[in-house]
């Protein structure tokens, strides 16, 4: 599971959908979680990308989640998009990525251009692969050898031979190509998460509507019925209602440990909360 943020709220929101697009259960966080909340929810999940418009730049308003998540071990990703001819290119936005979050973010994709200079899809720098939207990958291309090369180096340097498990174990931070038009990128960062873990409880997290959450399932099952939601020292009794997949949504009488699930609970619990049966 992925937990994706960023300035740009539409962006942020438009990723975590290509996400489930792409079969990765992804949740969008605000900014404004509070620090327990915030570490409850983390805690929770496997990868956290932050998105980043190549246009409009960054600040430090994710800085907390994004240092969270490097002390948690979890894989973390700048996402960057609105890379074009009149944007900063995928080498700056890293290098102001990781001025802004305080450590080194090293690119690992690139962007592919058309003739136009439109995003069609993305170089994988560690294997030099070529990843397109349709979910055609291309061998390594002579041409691109040396710019492979020049990333590649200079991560391996720092972390290995295996980039990608150094990436996967929350070992190096690094940026990533994504377009919203062509949706380049998308299918790579699909496939390049790490696999889920068990979280600790059942933990509430942000859903898609006031009304409803989503819940992280943790080492026990979370079925329908009386709960108690646990945030800090605060205690309420509620009632899971339902249960329904994410990714196939289906209604559920039983959430199976590590699944995640959107859920209606009555009265609905503070994003964070801890559920106990």
């Amino acid at each position: 599971m992925v937990a994706v943020f960023g300035l740009e709220d539409a962006s942020a929101r438009w990723l975590t959908r290509a996400m489930r697009d792409a079969g990765v259960v992804a949740v969008h966080l605000r900014p404004d979680l509070p620090p327990a909340a915030a570490h409850s929810v983390l805690s929770a999940v496997d990868a956290g990308v932050h998105m980043v418009s190549a246009r409009r730049g960054m600040d430090a308003t994710f800085l907390e989640y994004w240092q969270l998540l490097g002390e948690l071990g979890r894989a973390r990703f700048v996402a960057v998009h609105d890379l074009g001819p009149i944007a900063l290119d995928i080498n700056e936005v890293a290098a102001i990525a990781g001025r802004v979050l305080e450590e080194d973010v090293h690119p690992l994709t690139m962007p592919l251009l058309d003739d136009d200079e439109s995003v069609i899809g993305v170089l994988d720098v560690a294997s030099g692969e070529q990843w397109f939207p349709d979910g055609s990958v291309q061998a390594p291309r002579a041409d691109f050898v040396e710019a492979v090369e020049a990333e590649t180096n200079v991560l391996r340097d720092e972390v290995g031979e295996d980039v990608l498990a150094a990436v996967l174990a929350g070992d190096v931070a690094v940026a990533v190509t994504v377009d919203a038009h062509s949706r380049a990128g998308v299918g790579w960062l699909g496939r390049h998460l790490p696999a889920r873990t068990i979280p600790g409880s059942a933990v509430v997290l942000p859903g898609d509507h006031p009304a409803s959450v989503l819940v992280a399932a943790g080492t026990e099952p979370v079925a329908l019925g009386p709960a108690l939601a646990v945030t800090g020292t605060q205690t309420m009794t509620v009632r899971v209602q339902s249960l329904q997949g994410v990714l196939e949504p289906a209604l559920l009488a039983e959430l199976a440990p590590a699944a995640v699930a959107a859920a209606q609970i009555d009265p609905v619990p503070d994003v964070g909360s801890l559920l106990i049966h």
